[in-house]
């Protein structure tokens, strides 16, 4: 399902649809999935085909085959930083990122997120 040559080192281009998971602890009713469309071109291949506020920043982004993996932090209210992994084929991908987080008054916390992307198109 998930194979690509082992030179591929560039995710692919075009109109994804990823549908992200949230899990928080200790909220009795779960978050609902949600679902964006990210486009990927040469302006953002350098980072991570998933949805994050505009205050968040990668570094580390690497691709080796079909695996991508990178790191994140956000600054502000959100002060966030965490981990992230995607394997992924020409038109489809899986994966996840660990993220702790820390808001104003409360416990520091560890919010786990999961990824299903799928090729839907180009971009326009």
């Amino acid at each position: 399902m998930f194979a690509l040559s082992a030179n591929a080192q560039e995710f692919p281009q075009g109109k994804w649809e990823v549908m992200t998971q949230t899990i928080m602890p200790h909220l009795t009713t779960p978050i609902p999935a949600h679902k964006d469309i990210i486009c990927v071109n040469d302006k953002n291949k350098e980072r991570p085909p998933i949805a994050v506020h505009e205050s968040c920043e990668f570094s580390s982004y690497k691709i080796v085959g079909n695996d991508a993996s990178w790191q994140m932090k956000c600054k502000g209210e959100l002060n966030m930083n965490g981990a992230g992994r995607i394997i992924f084929s020409t038109d489809e991908y899986k994966g996840s990122a660990i993220v702790k987080m820390k808001m104003p008054q409360s416990e520091p916390m560890e919010i786990d997120h999961t990824y299903i992307g799928k090729r839907i198109g180009d971009c326009k």
